[in-house]
């Protein structure tokens, strides 16, 4: 298998050709330095993004508080993310960086907010 991935690990954004059938078979053509190397083989193999979405929140002139993930996740978790933070709500006060949970999703990765909210914000 062929595929073209886009470095995002440094402002180069190398495009790195991967050919392979399996992780370990796999030759790369294009990257600029050894993280490159990593980020593709990952990207082929076990995707990852950060988390980002809000959650209702009441006890503030806003009705939503932005939140994420501190590291990223697996690519095919991002949808059930999504619906796990859609059934949630919370009350002010709300600290930027505030753990809301521990251990999302069984991923290791902490959801947290990303805005601090007192009540009556706008």
């Amino acid at each position: 298998m062929k595929k073209i991935v886009t470095c995002t690990v440094c402002p180069n954004g190398c495009e790195i050709q991967v050919d392979y059938t399996t992780k370990e078979d796999a030759v790369l053509n294009g990257y600029g330095c050894k993280r490159g190397i990593t980020y593709a083989i990952d990207e082929c193999f076990e995707p990852k993004r950060t988390f980002t979405s809000s959650i209702k929140i009441s006890g503030s002139d806003r009705r939503a508080l932005p939140v994420r993930t501190d590291k990223p996740i697996p690519k095919d978790l991002i949808m059930k993310a999504a619906e796990a933070v859609s059934a949630m709500e919370l009350k002010v006060p709300v600290k930027c960086g505030e753990v809301l949970k521990e251990n999302f999703l069984d991923t290791e990765a902490k959801l947290v907010s990303a805005m601090t909210l007192e009540g009556g914000d706008k």
